[in-house]
């Protein structure tokens, strides 16, 4: 997989976290929604390291 492939994937799943945030009403769903677009940031590190070079 490409740097875009990997930065669409993560572009989508933080949608996902955002509509989750927007919709829910209850904590849980919100702190869900929130560790999703979390998760996308973290796949945009790793494979902005993977294909740049080191990040650290």
């Amino acid at each position: 997989m490409g740097l875009q492939a990997w930065l669409t994937l993560a572009a989508l799943v933080f949608a996902i976290g955002l509509f989750g945030v927007l919709t829910r009403r209850n904590a849980v769903g919100i702190l869900l929604g929130i560790e999703l677009m979390l998760n996308a940031v973290n796949i945009n590190l790793v494979a902005f390291a993977r294909f740049n070079g080191d990040l650290a």
